[in-house]
């Protein structure tokens, strides 16, 4: 197999989960790949070039990928630039800081500079180059061949104002989908929401062609989710109402789960405690998983301790307002 560096420009809105967004869609597309470097705003995974297309398919968290032409100090990337060997057509170059980085650099004097350096006698072209040659200016300079963008305005197409049934405190489209990749959820498996309220996660599943199955105790909820689906024209498995406790005689063994339950204030437990709530669905959910896969649930405190046939394999922190923060939590199915 072999392994071509790719570089991915990670939308930096989080710490760690652009990266775990990135490093999850590579390990659901890839049969093989490798995890080469990371750092602030990058991520550099060695794949094969077929896979490429398919990992930018599913990114949430990302802007832009394409080949890695290399790194190196930033006072030396003129130096560098003047020895890439770039494939022929009309070229373009463009330069980025990554959250004020270098704050000193003139990025439109680099990036002309560069561009006179690597274009020599081939045609400039800012609108539709051959070769979009990218500098991310991060804690070096980092230089690669822009092959795929993502596009995130597909996401604020399918935020909770432009649904037909809403709740406010959904999970904006992008967490919602790096939520269903970090399950490592394949196409064609079945992915459960055992809370699917509105429909925010399954809208995400099913746009990546994963079979979205989901449940929730309110009539009214899984009504509104049906909807949801339908008018983004989404294609579904199963829709149930059903408690949290019922879900292994309702759905029988999935691939996967991405949630994201009630917090208890606008929405309904049923005045159930909240912690009594997520133990239930901790022990629920790994019934419904076999031996090494994975859920994925958001929670508005730390995850507890009671992990029943679960495994806790990370977490990702998100301060949303003073009142809450939302914990991703990964879990392994033991």
């Amino acid at each position: 197999m072999s392994l071509v560096p790719y570089f991915f420009e990670l939308s930096g809105e989080h710490p760690t989960l652009p990266f775990a967004d990135a490093f999850s869609s590579c390990t659901a597309e890839c049969d093989g790949f490798t995890a080469t470097a990371y750092g602030p705003g990058y991520g550099i995974f060695g794949l094969e070039g077929d896979k490429l297309a398919g990992i930018a398919s599913r990114l949430a968290l990302t802007h832009r990928l394409g080949r890695h032409l290399g790194s190196c100090p930033v006072e030396e990337v003129r130096a560098f630039a003047k020895k890439l060997d770039l494939p022929t057509g009309s070229i373009a170059v463009r330069a980025k800081r990554f959250q004020g980085q270098h704050p000193d650099l003139d990025l439109g004097k680099l990036a002309a500079e560069v561009g006179g350096l690597v274009a020599k006698d081939r045609k400039v072209d800012l609108s539709h180059p051959d070769v979009d040659v990218r500098i991310l200016i991060s804690d070096m300079a980092h230089l690669y061949i822009c092959e795929a963008e993502v596009d995130r305005s597909a996401f604020e197409q399918r935020k909770v104002a432009e649904r037909p049934f809403f709740s406010p405190i959904s999970l904006h489209p992008r967490y919602a989908r790096a939520l269903v990749n970090m399950t490592l959820v394949k196409r064609g498996e079945r992915l459960l929401d055992p809370f699917c309220g509105t429909g925010g996660v399954l809208i995400e599943a099913a746009s990546i062609g994963v079979r979205a199955c989901g449940s929730d105790i309110s009539p009214e909820m899984v009504e509104g989710c049906l909807q949801n689906l339908e008018h983004f024209d989404l294609p579904y498995d199963s829709l149930e109402v059903a408690d949290i406790g019922d879900i292994e005689g309702t759905f029988g063994k999935v691939d996967a789960v991405a949630t994201d339950p009630p917090y208890g204030r606008a929405t309904s437990t049923r005045r159930e405690p909240l912690g009594e709530l997520y133990d239930r669905a901790l022990a629920s959910l790994a019934s419904v998983l076999d031996q090494g896969t994975r859920a994925v649930m958001v929670l508005p405190r730390p995850c507890p301790q009671r992990l029943q046939g679960l495994d806790l394999v990370h977490c990702h922190q998100q301060k949303v307002h003073r009142s809450l923060d939302r914990h991703y939590c990964i879990f392994r199915r033991r």
